[in-house]
């Protein structure tokens, strides 16, 4: 077998968790290699057109990223405010895809795309090389330190670790989605039929200045048409999708939204489930917009664009961590001292094997504690993203796209500093990594610190009632 090569850091999977691990990685002076399976670098963010973080960014290098899409005209860099809490404002998937290739070469990460691990290389219980299948075959890859990015806890996996999936009851995951989206909307026309219907809708956020369509851009969140939803079907509407009401949000073109309605319930680590998804979604995406098309303003004249390249896989393996965050902690705002970031994403729970969807404000926020990235019985790995260690509930929010770039940033920081230092990242003393972090201004939500001014605003009379599924 080939060695492909050796590197100080190497982090799988390129979703937001695994390019802020890789940048952040590299600008601590490591050599860092990034394995991703697909061709493209960003995944959910811009494949799968994810592009409004569910809570407020508290990650020095994607606000460097947001910042940069700002500067390309691309993103709406404000704070926004929903019924769920504050937000980090909107981008554009392919500005933002530009912007992860710049700082990913500037940093000097290696990246190799359209590549699967496929097996671990362990001495005693620590990881050092894993195995991975390209085009030209399977080469081996050497490291010091390593991060599992994938967001199913693959490398965990294959080391042996311990994972938990579903819902304890029954084993059911998040089911899973994709957007598409839908050109030419008169976007004014949609938000007064949204505010003729305000009692259908459960959240309509845009600029109340904005009066052109070109003036909504990247600034629109709305949320509703439940009734609506079941009042067509009683009139015979063939609505095939198992989900009770729309989300959209506004994109960078004017008349360009993106729609989020699709759900597919399957296990996301089956080849079946995955393909039958691809599939499924794709005629559902197609539902919708008819719907859209004949019942709500603003549609007539669109025009369907696509459905994000990127299936939309919200749950698959949590690793089984030296602590495993609780739907407590996450509701309680509970502080860690071996706290990394402090994330203010609302509870977001789509409903395994149901309609339904739950999505709860957590107030100022909690702690996502370090011992939360450490796998059980396995060394020199550490989780970011998706993955990390949290029970069904938590993990409705630990899910989403600022807990995991938090993530990623402490990642980095560790498996620089094991490497840097010669030492597996069990030698890499938590107060370390929160020493660099508090230098980069991270929230590390401890409990000796200081809520953000920006949290401390938010009140608690956007919230709804906490729902249990």
């Amino acid at each position: 077998m080939q060695l492909f090569g050796s590197y100080d850091v190497v982090v799988t999977g390129a979703g937001s968790a695994g390019i802020v691990a890789a940048i952040r990685a590299a600008r601590e002076g490591a050599s860092v290699l990034l394995v991703e399976g697909t061709g493209f670098l960003g995944g959910l963010i811009t494949g799968g057109r994810l592009t409004k973080p569910t809570g407020l960014i508290n990650s020095p290098v994607f606000h460097e990223m947001l910042d940069r899409c700002v500067g390309y005209k691309g993103a709406d860099g404000r704070v926004r405010e929903s019924y769920w809490g504050k937000y980090t404002g909107t981008f554009d998937a392919e500005v933002m895809q530009r912007v992860i290739i710049e700082m990913v070469e500037e940093a000097g990460v290696e990246v190799l795309l359209r590549a699967s691990v496929v097996q671990t290389v362990m001495q005693d219980d620590a990881v050092c090389g894993l195995i991975v299948r390209a085009k030209s075959g399977e080469s081996l890859v050497l490291g010091k330190a390593f991060v599992d990015a994938s967001g199913d806890g693959d490398v965990a996996a294959l080391s042996g670790g311990h994972f938990k999936l579903g819902r304890e009851a029954d084993g059911l995951t998040q089911p899973i989605t994709s957007y598409f989206r839908v050109l030419n909307v008169d976007v004014p026309a949609l938000i007064a039929d949204c505010e003729a219907h305000r009692d259908d809708m459960w959240e309509v956020v845009y600029p109340a200045e904005a009066t052109l369509n070109e003036d909504f851009a990247m600034a629109v969140l709305l949320t509703g048409f439940q009734q609506r939803i079941k009042d067509k079907v009683r009139e015979g509407f063939d609505w095939i999708i198992p989900k009770d009401h729309i989300t959209m949000k506004t994109g960078l073109m004017p008349g360009e939204i993106s729609v989020n309605v699709t759900r597919y319930q399957g296990n996301g680590l089956n080849d079946r489930d995955l393909s039958r998804a691809e599939i499924e979604i794709r005629k559902q995406a197609y539902c919708a917009f008819d719907f859209l098309q004949r019942y709500v303003g603003g549609f007539a004249d669109a025009i369907f664009l696509e459905v994000a390249p990127k299936l939309g896989v919200r749950e698959t393996r949590r690793i089984v961590g030296a602590y495993e965050i609780t739907e407590a902690d996450v509701r309680g705002n509970r502080r860690f001292e071996d706290g990394i970031g402090l994330c203010n994403s609302p509870v977001d729970v789509h409903e395994p094997g149901g309609s339904r969807a739950i999505m709860d404000h957590v107030g100022v926020g909690y702690g996502i504690p370090y011992r939360a990235m450490i796998p059980q019985d396995i060394d020199n790995l550490i989780i970011a993203g998706r993955c990390i260690s949290a029970d069904a509930i938590a993990f409705g929010s630990t899910r989403n796209v600022p807990a995991c770039t938090m993530t990623g940033e402490a990642a980095g920081i560790a498996t620089a500093l094991a490497a840097g230092q010669g030492q597996r990242t069990s030698g890499i003393h938590v107060s370390q990594i929160q020493a660099r972090l508090r230098e980069l201004q991270v929230w590390l939500g401890t409990p000796d610190s200081d809520v953000p001014a920006i949290l401390a605003t938010t009140t608690g009379s956007v919230s709804v009632e906490a729902t249990h599924l």
